[in-house]
């Protein structure tokens, strides 16, 4: 039998579950890089943190929630197991009138959570990105193209929104305003030191940038290529510069990929990236 808690303070939460994420830290980069966030910001409004227990008092799982985006699930039980951690969190989300949407986890734990979550509330479900997790410890010696990495500055937060919009637009993760994107920019450029450019003759070609610090890593996202500068190189040539640097202060750089977009896994493979594992995007309606 399996026991749901909740917990109201990032840093007691952390504490508990830090050892149980750290033994797959490339693969847990996601909750791990949220947890830090949250010691050390105030970004996340009312996260939902929930631990998961086993009879004995042993941590054994894990789900983090930061509305409105899905249920971040970590979970190392057996499979028998899931069933009743289900019927507790759906037990939990009736109680406190919290609506989740869907969830991320890694292929088989999402899988088997979103079945017996639906087994019980008779409600359908659907894969929303086929994902895979990779890490890369030295880049290979790969060909640039032309230009080069620059710091996204002040005065260009329009333009990082629109690229952000276009990003969402691509990946069709949950959707964000026009107004919500240039706040997202405006912080972005004022509170982060990972945000970079790619630059061909002074013009913004591509971007990537640096994030959800773990213990020893960091993480690559917001790879976004406008469609009129792909199939250039650039977006290579920006994701191999930002994990070089990346790598001067971490042990290692992680991302995520889209499964069903041959092309970036093969550019980041080539960089120097190797697979961990892999994770599932599901909502549930």
């Amino acid at each position: 039998m399996y026991k749901v808690i909740q917990y109201k303070d990032p840093k007691v939460f952390q504490d508990k579950v830090y050892s149980l994420l750290m033994e797959d830290e490339a693969a847990n980069n996601l909750p791990l890089g949220l947890l830090n966030t949250m010691k050390t910001s105030d970004k996340y409004k009312d996260p939902l943190l929930l631990l998961v227990e086993s009879e004995v008092g042993a941590v054994v799982g894990s789900f983090i929630m930061t509305p409105p985006h899905y249920l971040v699930s970590t979970l190392k039980v057996e499979k028998v197991g899931i069933q009743g951690i289900a019927e507790q969190l759906i037990a939990f989300c009736e109680n406190t009138n919290i609506t989740i949407p869907g969830f991320v986890a890694e292929k088989e734990t999402a899988l088997q959570l979103t079945h017996a979550w639906c087994h019980v509330m008779g409600e359908s479900f659907n894969v929303r990105m086929r994902q895979r997790v990779y890490q890369l410890n030295k880049v290979n010696d790969i060909p640039l193209s032309d230009g080069k990495m620059v710091s996204v500055r002040k005065g260009q937060e329009e333009l990082l929104a629109r690229w952000l919009l276009g990003f969402i637009e691509d990946t069709e993760v949950l959707p964000m305003s026009g107004e919500e994107a240039l706040e997202r920019a405006k912080d972005m450029i004022e509170n982060e030191p990972y945000v970079y450019f790619w630059k061909v003759d002074g013009r913004p070609v591509s971007m990537a940038r640096g994030a959800r610090r773990t213990e020893n890593g960091i993480t690559v996202n917001f790879v976004y290529t406008p469609s009129e500068y792909r199939k250039k190189g650039y977006a290579s040539s920006v994701v191999a510069e930002l994990s070089r640097l990346l790598l001067k202060d971490h042990s290692f750089c992680s991302l995520y990929t889209d499964l069903d977009n041959p092309t970036s896994n093969k550019i980041y493979m080539e960089i120097g990236y190797k697979p961990v594992c892999d994770s599932m995007m599901i909502s549930v309606v």
